[in-house]
C-alpha cells in the first residue's frame, strides 16, 4: 500500500476516475505526473514521474480541443489567474475521455512564471465533486505535512476553483 492509499484509506476512485497531479517546469518545459494522470493521458507512468514535455500531453488532447486548452494555459501562464477548461483526451486504448482541468501558475521572486499546477479528472463517469474536493483536501494535508508549499499552494487554489460554479463562457465538451 503506498503513501497516498494510506493517507486516504482505501481509494474513493476507481482506476479510471482518479483525478490526476501534475506540476509543469516551465524553464525545463518538463511535467511530472502521477499514474492517475498517466493514465488518462495514455502515457508510460514510469516516464510521468521522471517528467515529459508538456508537448507529450498536448499531443493526447483531442484535435478540436487543442487549440482552445492551448489558449487557456498560455493565458493562464501569462496572467498568474487560475486555469478552469474541459475537454477530451485520448487514452492508452485510444479511447476519448472527457476531463476538466484545474490549474495555476506560479511566480518566482522575480515575479516570473516559474511553476505551472493542477488536477486533471475525468468527466465520463460524473465524478462527484465532492469526492474530488475531499481527494484534494487530503492531498493539501499530505504536502503541507511533507513541506511541498507549491503543491500546497496549487490544491489550495484547486479546491477554491472547484468551490465556485463553472463559468458560463467556459465551452462544455461532450
Amino acid at each position: 500500500m503506498n503513501l497516498v492509499d494510506r493517507a486516504f484509506g482505501a481509494s474513493e476512485f476507481s482506476d479510471a476516475e482518479e483525478p490526476g497531479i501534475f506540476t509543469w517546469e516551465l524553464a525545463t518545459d518538463k511535467v511530472y505526473a502521477d499514474s492517475a494522470l498517466a493514465n488518462l493521458f495514455g502515457l508510460d507512468p514510469e516516464q510521468t514521474l521522471t517528467g515529459l514535455p508538456v508537448v507529450r500531453y498536448l499531443d493526447r488532447i483531442h484535435p478540436d480541443d487543442k487549440p482552445s486548452v492551448a489558449k487557456a494555459i498560455s493565458e493562464s501562464v501569462i496572467t498568474g489567474n487560475p486555469y478552469r477548461c474541459d475537454y477530451r483526451v485520448f487514452d492508452r486504448s485510444g479511447q476519448i475521455v472527457a476531463v476538466a482541468a484545474l490549474g495555476r501558475c506560479f511566480r518566482d521572486e522575480d515575479g516570473n512564471p516559474s511553476q505551472y499546477a493542477g488536477i486533471v479528472f475525468p468527466t465520463n463517469d460524473h465524478v462527484q465533486q465532492d469526492a474530488l474536493s475531499a481527494h484534494c483536501s487530503a492531498a493539501l494535508k499530505i504536502a503541507r505535512s511533507s513541506g511541498l508549499q507549491a503543491t500546497a499552494d496549487a490544491l489550495e487554489a484547486i479546491l477554491k476553483e472547484l468551490a465556485k460554479p463553472m463559468p458560463s463562457d467556459v465551452a462544455q465538451v461532450h
